[in-house]
């Protein structure tokens, strides 16, 4: 029997943090499961906008019951979410590329990467209500904070409008994009990296993106920790075929939106309601940001690796395949009758 859970809106890193060293459910453990080896699906993901509640929420309501968690699903956004995994609060993560790829290298918690959650990255720059985006020399622009890989896109996407990055006054601001388009409409910084789902407001505020580009790459990915890949292979075979699943039915439709009032009232039962930018950018989020199929082509990884590198992220040499297993993903690619992309690398 199809079983629906309902779970409670995404918990705050604190709480995330303040279990840590608890096992229930963690990566180590065998659980209590339908012929599973953990119970439960523990995810810790870096981000909590809409989009990112929407998929794991239908994947729980439809899909995880079916595939033989018993237990609801229990969600953290948190930017602590490698530290999650290290003390076992949670066994599956979701965050970016750039860091998922420092942590590696890093080698303090060996991970795996078994998927793709978002199979493009958003070239978008964009400037506040005022600035003359003729005359960019000298203003303030930020990326983010030291360190994130949104300063690199800034300045390549400076680079291809003939804007030395350097003419530039490089601002750091914590958090993510919301954040930075915080910071601009506020007046504190004049040029931002940003993401599509701020093309809206940013008109509504008077201002205006001047690149909106994509380039594929894995730009965000899962994770789990070497030893849950070995002793749970079984769990994240099921919670990747389940959150797989949960994309496809929601991006149904050639305009991707047959099953999106459906969705939505999904989300809203469990708390989650979207904003206007949220549905206006639907389309556009499964066109150029989701991974439907959990998986990218090879060459974009290798690719990315070599970005890595070049940034400094990782050292010279560094083969990200070491740190892969896909065969999890090959199985429910295979199951779901997708594609199969970017296929075992064994």
């Amino acid at each position: 029997m199809r079983k629906h859970f309902r779970v409670p809106a995404v918990l705050l890193a604190a709480t995330l943090l303040a279990a840590c060293g608890s096992d229930d459910g963690g990566g180590g453990g065998g659980g209590d499961g339908e012929g599973l080896s953990l119970d439960q699906v523990r995810l810790a993901i870096d981000g909590d906008d809409f989009m990112n509640q929407l998929a794991w929420m239908v994947a729980d309501e439809s899909y995880w019951g079916d595939l033989g968690f018993t237990e609801e699903a229990e969600v953290f956004a948190t930017d602590e979410y490698i530290a999650g995994l290290a003390g076992g609060d949670v066994w599956v993560a979701q965050g970016e590329a750039d860091v998922i790829w420092s942590a590696l290298a890093e080698g303090s918690i060996p991970m795996t990467i078994i998927g793709v959650e978002k199979d493009s990255e958003a070239y978008f720059l964009g400037i506040r209500e005022g600035v003359d985006p003729n005359n960019l020399e000298g203003l303030k622009v930020s990326g983010g904070a030291a360190g994130d890989r949104n300063i690199t896109v800034a300045e390549e996407m400076l680079e291809g409008l003939g804007v030395d990055p350097e003419s530039m006054e490089w601002v750091q601001v914590e958090g993510g994009s919301d954040e930075r388009l915080q910071a601009m409409l506020a007046g504190q910084i004049d040029v931002a990296a940003l993401q599509p789902r701020h093309v809206l407001p940013l008109e509504e505020a008077g201002g205006q993106m001047i690149v909106e580009e994509y380039n594929r790459v894995p730009q965000e990915v899962w994770v789990v920790t070497e030893e849950t890949m070995e002793n749970n292979r079984d769990a994240v075979c099921a919670y990747l075929e389940g959150r797989i699943a949960a994309k496809q039915w929601i991006s149904a439709g050639d305009d991707y939106m047959d099953n999106q009032d459906a969705a939505v009232a999904i989300a809203e039962a469990r708390g989650e309601t979207p904003s206007e930018g949220d549905l206006d950018e639907w389309q556009i989020e499964m066109e150029q940001n989701w991974a439907l199929t959990g998986g990218a082509p090879l060459d974009s990884f290798d690719e990315w690796n070599d970005g890595m590198i070049a940034a400094g992220n990782v050292p010279e040499g560094f083969d990200w395949r070491e740190h892969a297993d896909f065969s999890c993903l090959t199985e429910a690619q295979e199951n779901l009758g997708l594609e199969v992309e970017p296929g075992n690398l064994d």
